[in-house]
């Protein structure tokens, strides 16, 4: 029989976790000089943004304080972690680690043949999805991320933010696979698939030990089978590495509730899921937010007055940990970035207050399977729920499915709407893919629908129940599915033009390229770094003096900023792209030609 984890356990993991995120921040410092920092400005020299002006003094005291910082906790580590009572504490975190973990392959192999063939067609066929849409998804914001963030290294991935696209840990596991092959989908969209495949097991795992298999089954096929889901398995973007820690904190607020659950292992994936989810995507506070008023109230129900203590102390660390994290970006790129940037500034309360509404419903209504009319589809779901609720207060509920509802189903329900409170705090309304996550939790509740249904429902006037819902699941599966191919073409096509372009200049004679709009900029280095390595390129932003610039890369029909006025028609031309071949002794004078 475990016993509850000491003050002695907390110090360790504390310690443990601060005393890595330190030791890596002053990696990263330590890893890049001060030049190589300045140069970084280079990498997106556009809309006038520029990294902090930070001394070679600064750079110097900040990685001796990070690197001090990290050996005082790691020797705390060890004077907490070395004596018997630390090794009976990590003793006992390995043992509930291990235990976790043989439950939840228990619960796998619990399943009868028929159970496991219907759960391995699941994950083979969303497997075969997202491979097809890992190819056949245009790049976008993941070339991006590839190209300005993975692609130039380290210092980069973790210090530089010049855009609002550097999730920083998904970006880091792409550096790894990008050390390996520096192909795109290597890089970029391999990792994802991995996490995503990795998310639905764990989600399908804890649901089965929690319930029963029909619940699982649902939750876990409905929820992957989604638009957004479908669509963010197969690009690098990170919002599935931001699932599976939703998921292992959800399910440690789940064992942490427990009066005899396995609570060290529970806090412990806590912290670190806390820690990584915070350096993934910092809207991450929403999940944290929901699983610390979800165990906050339950201290507050058992009058234990000391587990508010733990909980502050594990919230700073995980605080801390994540801003140790970030310290090479905010030293380098700043705090503005996190604060300024148009995803978290607070809108004004008359436009905020008037636009709620429709946000709550478009928001829902998306997660749910369709923007506009998914909400017809979560609303009836809810109020299935609270029927059940009734009949479990009345108790017209057998004991076991009023323990699944009680247990799995209101933590559910809170970890998907009490997101929106810290949302009215804010005052923003945050993109679906950030809220993604929370329909994991919708689904778990339409499981829960759906198996007291098909039991209730059950007899034989009603045979026709479970063949519509298999039918319905189809159909739903297929339109989501569709939804993601319907809104690539447009996407694909102006990709395939730049494309073509870069293809054309690699197909001509070698010389320096000017290329000042942002978008054509990053593209055709996208593409001339990820497919054309084998060549030297110089594609310039800007006019450099004495550069004899043999090609101009411009938008056709005077778009954008950048409109030359050459006197020669372009060598190439497509619907987005028109590039220019420069005689020599040519004149350029691209400042006559700008329009703000």
């Amino acid at each position: 029989m475990m016993t509850e984890p000491t003050p002695r356990f907390f110090a360790i993991i504390a310690s443990f976790l601060l005393a890595a995120c330190a030791g890596y921040a002053a990696l990263v410092l330590y890893a890049a000089s001060w030049a190589e920092i300045r140069a970084l400005d280079q990498i997106f020299p556009f809309y006038n943004w520029h990294i902090t002006s930070l001394t070679a003094a600064e750079l110097t005291a900040a990685r001796q304080e990070l690197a001090i910082g990290s050996l005082l906790l790691a020797g705390l580590l060890a004077r907490m972690a070395l004596p018997a009572a630390g090794r009976h504490e990590l003793r006992y975190l390995g043992q509930e680690i291990g235990r976790a973990g043989t439950g939840l392959r228990r619960a796998l192999r619990e399943l009868s043949h028929r159970q496991r063939n219907q759960a391995g067609a699941l994950l083979a066929l969303l497997t075969v999805v997202r491979v097809y849409f890992s190819f056949a998804n245009p790049e976008y914001d993941d070339a991006v991320s590839y190209e300005v963030f993975v692609s130039k290294g380290l210092l980069a991935t973790s210090a530089y933010y010049p855009i609002p696209n550097n999730h920083v840990l998904s970006n880091t596991i792409s550096l790894l696979f990008y050390q390996l092959n520096p192909g795109f989908w290597w890089s970029m969209r391999l990792p994802v698939l991995l996490i995503s495949s990795a998310a639905t097991v764990l989600l399908f795992a804890g649901v089965v030990r929690r319930s029963n298999f029909r619940v699982a089954l649902a939750a876990v096929g409905l929820f992957s089978g989604l638009q957004l889901s479908l669509y963010h398995a197969a690009v690098g973007r990170g919002y599935w590495l931001l699932i599976l820690l939703a998921v292992v904190v959800f399910f440690s607020a789940l064992e942490l509730d427990r009066a005899r659950g396995r609570h060290r292992a529970a806090w412990a994936g806590l912290a670190l899921a806390g820690v990584l989810g915070c350096y993934t995507v910092p809207p991450f506070v929403y999940v944290l937010a929901s699983a610390f008023s979800w165990l906050g109230l339950g201290v507050l129900r058992r009058r234990q007055w000391p587990r508010l203590g733990l909980l502050a102390g594990v919230g700073f660390t995980i605080g801390a940990g994540a801003v140790l994290l970030y310290a090479p970006l905010l030293l380098v790129s700043g705090l503005s970035v996190f604060v300024g940037n148009g995803y978290v500034a607070p809108l004004a309360p008359g436009a905020f207050w008037t636009g709620l509404a429709g946000y709550l419903w478009h928001n829902e209504g998306f997660l749910a399977g369709q923007r506009t009319l998914g909400s017809l589809v979560a609303l009836p779901v809810l109020a299935l729920l609270g029927w059940l609720f009734h009949l479990s207060r009345t108790r017209q509920l057998d004991e076991h499915r009023a323990h699944q509802l009680r247990d799995l189903g209101v933590p559910a329900l809170w970890f998907m709407a009490f997101p929106y409170a810290v949302v009215i705090v804010q005052r923003v309304f945050p993109p679906e893919r950030v809220m993604l996550y929370k329909a994991a939790f919708f689904f778990i509740l339409a499981g829960l629908v759906i198996d007291w249904a098909l039991a209730r429902w059950s007899a034989r006037e009603w045979r026709w129940l479970r063949p519509a819902l298999v039918t319905l699941a189809v159909l739903f599966g297929t339109y989501e599915t569709y939804s993601v191919i319907r809104v690539n073409p447009g996407a694909r096509g102006t990709n395939a033009a730049y494309h073509e372009g870069l293809r054309w200049l690699a197909s001509q004679p070698a010389g320096p390229v000017l290329v000042p709009e942002p978008t054509h900029n990053l593209f055709f280095r996208f593409y001339a770094h990820s497919q054309v390595r084998e060549r030297t390129w110089q594609i310039d932003n800007d006019q450099r003096p004495g550069t004899r610039y043999s090609y101009v890369v411009a938008f056709p029909g005077k778009r954008g900023f950048f409109q030359p006025l050459f006197t020669f028609p372009p060598a190439y031309h497509n619907g987005e792209v028109e590039i220019y071949r420069v005689p020599k002794n040519y004149q350029l004078n691209t400042k006559s030609w700008r329009h703000d």
